[in-house]
């Protein structure tokens, strides 16, 4: 395999520290606000930096899941992948609209769609704060099924043949409720260079002005979500 289709050793601790900076200062946040709950995260590289769709594994062992895709492009082009278990859909739907969830119907779907949109928002307002780099968030498509089927469409829009697409995987837990959500970032090679070639030297990501958020389906949860926002700005 050539240097083009392959991370170094380097760049792969350098990529996961990078995103890792990302996610501790914004989406945990952002998402320990909206759950009401202390949230921990980790981030890796999966495969070391080679992309296999049909090898691909997280720590999970239910094959029935929902995933939630978006993609920012502009200055860079990133596909994110939300994957989480049917079990955890439903405690986050619930937690959202404060009622039990026994089927992920469509505002059950909708507030699934929402903590993607604020975890996302949250990922490249840390990115742009870093890198300068500015993006056009996509909305947000859900869709259920197998672990493999659901990454390989994202991969596809970043590369196809997809041998030099990388797979960061983010998994982030809630302390109380053990709630899990698979933030899968996809990126070609050659910009995950050109990222890590913007990335400052600042050892913290400061506040940017502008604010990458996509709005809502329905007007209540449109409204939750922005009382959920704006908590999180006093706070940071």
């Amino acid at each position: 395999m050539t240097q083009l289709t392959k991370l170094e050793p380097d760049e792969i601790t350098k990529l996961e520290n990078t995103f890792n900076e990302y996610i501790t200062a914004k989406t945990s946040s952002a998402l320990s606000t909206l759950f009401s709950e202390s949230i921990f995260h980790k981030v890796k590289i999966l495969d070391d930096g080679i992309c296999n769709i049909k090898e691909t594994k997280i720590p999970d062992d239910e094959i029935k899941m929902c995933g939630i895709s978006l993609n920012g492009k502009g200055d860079t082009h990133i596909e994110i992948c939300y994957t989480i278990k049917i079990k955890y859909a439903k405690k986050i739907a619930a937690k959202l609209l404060d009622q039990p969830i026994d089927e992920l119907d469509d505002l059950s779907t909708s507030a699934i769609q929402e903590v993607a949109n604020i975890m996302t928002g949250s990922f490249f307002n840390a990115m742009s704060s870093c890198t300068g780099f500015r993006v056009e968030l996509s909305t947000p498509d859900f869709a259920k099924g197998e672990l493999p089927s659901l990454v390989s469409v994202c991969a596809k829009n970043i590369a196809n043949p997809i041998d030099t697409v990388v797979i960061t995987d983010a998994e982030f837990v809630g302390e109380e409720s053990g709630i899990k959500i698979h933030m899968m970032i996809l990126q070609d090679i050659l910009h995950i260079r050109e990222l890590l070639k913007h990335q400052n030297s600042k050892n913290s990501v400061e506040k940017h002005e502008e604010e990458y958020f996509i709005g809502g389906q329905n007007s209540e949860l449109d409204s939750l979500v922005e009382d959920a926002l704006k908590e999180e700005k006093h706070a940071s």
